[in-house]
């Protein structure tokens, strides 16, 4: 992540926590990153646009959403030509927040997408594993043929095929000679 998107997450952390309102705001920014997919940001940042077109439209869709801050957060994205880092943003600003409530981050790499209640189930037991609160995101490896593999910091946990005929392979080769 670049020192800017790290500095505007950060300040919106800041702002988050002086309000009290952590967890409402990272629910919204979980929101805004679903929400806006490359196809959409191309809309946001197309020099034919006036700032206060993309506003609109912003304000049109979220206002049912977020909160006026956070709205408020996103139209200066637009006004100081920052929205082309909003996912940067979002991510170091919803880490902040993990942060300060001692949940570990990581990445759940599988074949094929996961559903929420599987990657809900490897969360969990790898909060137990670790005896820490985890989030994990979940990220396609076709390599992995099934299984997965998770990265918390600098723990991995792998039950995938591919690891598994990786570890066969090595001990056919060890008592080989």
């Amino acid at each position: 992540m670049d020192q800017l998107a790290e500095r505007y997450g950060i300040a919106l952390f800041e702002l988050a926590k002086e309000e009290n309102q952590i967890d409402e705001w990272q629910k919204q920014g979980k929101i805004i990153q679903t929400v806006l997919t490359p196809e959409m940001n191309k809309f946001f940042v197309a020099e034919q646009i006036t700032k206060e077109e993309k506003k609109e439209v912003l304000i049109q869709a979220f206002k049912n959403v977020l909160s006026p801050r956070m709205l408020d957060f996103v139209c200066l994205l637009i006004d100081h030509h920052r929205f082309t880092h909003i996912q940067s943003i979002l991510m170091g600003f919803n880490s902040a927040c993990n942060q300060s409530k001692n949940i570990k981050e990581g990445f759940v790499y599988s074949a094929r997408p996961l559903t929420e209640n599987q990657i809900h189930e490897i969360e969990d037991a790898m909060s137990k594993k670790i005896n820490f609160k985890c989030e994990l995101i979940n990220r396609i490896d076709a390599r992995l043929l099934s299984g997965f593999r998770v990265v918390i910091d600098n723990e991995v946990v792998d039950t995938s095929m591919k690891n598994k005929i990786m570890n066969m392979k090595r001990e056919l080769l060890q008592g080989a000679r």
